[in-house]
């Protein structure tokens, strides 16, 4: 028979074991495609890795995940973790494409861009449209306003009956219809620096659109013995 300090060492041994088998057991494994992207749960608990990757930590209750990476559309997702049951997540991320990023800048300028996560470059088109749109806003009414008076002025000239009166209201007649074509003048302006600045948030998702057409995947790491000067050294193979 085993002595008795033995025997509760070995006993100790084992129940440490099953224990950490099955605390291995209710994590998280979350693999991606492609793989590399950068993982996020966040709930009672926060963590982060890049898949694949597996979390040991056991979760409880409900959790956001958001999986993350370049040329990829974000993937969101709110799950319901229950402790002590093992969990895994398979998840394909969708390539963002030149159509999305034209479609979204062409009803609202700048969002393409920050949709390929330019938001620097997505901002300054969104506030330079809404600057000449604010702009054309308040040179629409300008003008509006000075129409309507050249048109007054002009009514009233056309119903004056003595040519004294009309040369004297003539240059009034005259400086107001200035004032309107000078007002049309700049409302036109606007206009074209609208189109223009929209025409451009267009034109750069078109043409300066990031491609992801290339993507490396690691094959494996090995080592490769020297036998000349002995040691040896590691291999990192990719696969393009």
């Amino acid at each position: 028979m085993l002595p008795k300090g033995i025997l509760v060492i070995s006993v100790f041994l084992i129940f440490s074991a099953a224990l950490s088998a099955q605390q291995g057991d209710v994590g998280l494994s979350v693999v991606t495609s492609p793989i590399g992207a950068e993982v996020f749960i966040a709930g009672d608990k926060v963590v982060s890795g890049i898949s694949p990757v597996n979390f040991q930590q056991g979760f409880e209750g409900n959790y956001n995940v958001r999986v993350k990476m370049d040329g990829y559309e974000t993937y969101k997702s709110s799950m319901f973790f229950r402790n002590g049951v093992p969990g895994s997540l398979n998840i394909t991320l969708k390539p963002k494409t030149r159509f999305k990023a034209f479609s979204r800048s062409f009803f609202i300028p700048g969002w393409g861009q920050a949709y390929t996560d330019h938001k620097f470059k997505g901002s300054l088109f969104f506030l330079a449209t809404a600057g000449a749109l604010a702009s054309f806003l308040i040179a629409d009414a300008d003008y509006d306003d000075k129409a309507n008076l050249y048109d007054e002025y002009l009514n009233r000239y056309n119903g004056m009956t003595s040519i004294d009166d009309k040369s004297q209201f003539y240059p009034i007649l005259a400086e107001a219809r200035k004032d309107a074509y000078d007002a049309e003048t700049i409302r036109r302006v606007t206009i074209g620096a609208t189109v223009a600045v929209w025409g451009l948030n267009l034109l750069d998702i078109l043409f300066f659109f990031p491609e992801k057409n290339v993507e490396s995947r690691t094959n494996g790491l090995s080592l490769v013995p020297d036998l000349e000067q002995g040691g040896g050294r590691l291999v990192l193979s990719h696969r393009f």
